[in-house]
């Protein structure tokens, strides 16, 4: 009887430990965020939100590289939205993760558009422009 007890004992350990270490506890949402332009350069600092459909969220940052990594995400269906001051929000990325699963999501995103970046974007010929007009006016009224 005390071996059997002791076979029972040990199988029901080995079932147990191997479950343990099959077990899959969700899977990785990785990826890296860069901006729309051609150089495609990434972005540090963009909040990565992801939403499950029960409203659960799981968040992280990019790194220096434009790099996320979100790990033990259940297996289900998820948007993924992406935020960074200056930038365009992107919503609603849609991915499925699977248990231990690795999910590479890259994803862009675009600089928005405010009038200090025309003038810092446009400085030099803006002012050149400006520079001449006056030339022009002081000339025309010197010349009458």
């Amino acid at each position: 009887m005390t071996r059997l007890s002791l076979a029972l004992i040990f199988v029901a350990y080995t079932i147990i430990s191997v479950g343990i270490v099959f077990a899959q506890h969700g899977g990785t949402v990785r990826g890296q965020i860069v901006d729309t332009t051609e150089r495609q350069n990434p972005i540090e600092g963009v909040e990565v939100v992801i939403v499950a459909q029960d409203g659960t969220e799981f968040t992280t940052k990019t790194d220096a590289n434009g790099d996320y990594e979100k790990s033990g995400v259940p297996a289900g269906r998820y948007l993924i939205s992406i935020y960074k001051e200056g930038y365009g929000d992107r919503l609603g990325k849609p991915v499925t993760i699977v248990n231990g699963g690795d999910h590479f999501v890259p994803l862009k995103m675009t600089k928005k558009n405010t009038i200090m970046d025309f003038f810092q974007g446009s400085v030099p010929m803006f002012w050149v422009l400006i520079l001449c007009v006056i030339i022009v006016i002081l000339i025309l009224v010197r010349t009458k």
